[in-house]
């Protein structure tokens, strides 16, 4: 259960930090209504499953087959998160929302393909996932904690998508979270940083 917890709990950390999956969630909640927003979001949520079960088996195999490998994977997942944080540091976002009112609104399955194709349209995606079994994960970890995590992973960014389009409908919390934007960031990033290095150095070979 630690497993799943960790595993469920460090892709959440990334929810508040501005991307494409967050903007295209919140502009066709602002252009086409709530429930366009929420098509969107069942989309990403869609893609991130897709890539959450790729990393999932991906990194399975990988341990299975060869601890070396497993270390070298650990080392570049590693770097990849460091990566991460060192972009969310370096270069604050400048995302702005649109509060213009909703237009008509759209069918549901084209702001759903929308969501979807936003998502898979970013490979660093999985690589993004593979970072997180490579902490999560071990040899040992049963086949139930590995269904349970994707299932925690795709209930989540469900359950995330949604309230994100419910609440971002209102303008009060999108100025609060424009304030807050670059705490959220500055937060996102020195975690990110914390299991980059945990990684890069767990994967070191020790002589």
């Amino acid at each position: 259960m630690h497993s799943v917890i960790l595993t469920i709990g460090l892709f959440a950390l990334t929810f508040l930090s501005p991307g494409p999956n967050l903007l295209v969630v919140v502009q066709s909640s602002l252009s086409h209504g709530r429930s366009a927003g929420i098509a969107a979001g069942l989309g990403v949520a869609l893609g991130d499953g897709i890539y959450a079960a790729l990393g999932l088996f991906g990194m399975a195999a990988v341990i299975s087959q060869s601890g070396e490998l497993f270390a070298a994977v650990k080392v570049v997942g590693g770097i990849y998160l460091l990566w991460m944080a060192w972009k969310l540091l370096r270069k604050p976002s400048s995302v702005r929302f649109d509060a213009a009112a909703a237009d008509v609104a759209q069918p549901p399955f084209k702001p759903f393909l929308r969501g979807l194709m936003t998502d898979l349209a970013n490979p660093q995606t999985i690589l993004f996932f593979a970072s997180i079994f490579a902490v999560t994960l071990t040899a040992d970890t049963p086949a139930w904690a590995k269904t349970l995590s994707w299932l925690g992973i795709v209930s989540a960014s469900v359950i995330w998508r949604v309230l994100l389009s419910v609440s971002f409908s209102h303008s009060r919390v999108r100025a609060v979270y424009l304030r807050a934007q670059r705490t959220i960031e500055c937060i996102t990033s020195v975690a990110l940083a914390g299991f980059g290095a945990k990684l890069v150095f767990d994967g070191i070979p020790r002589t």
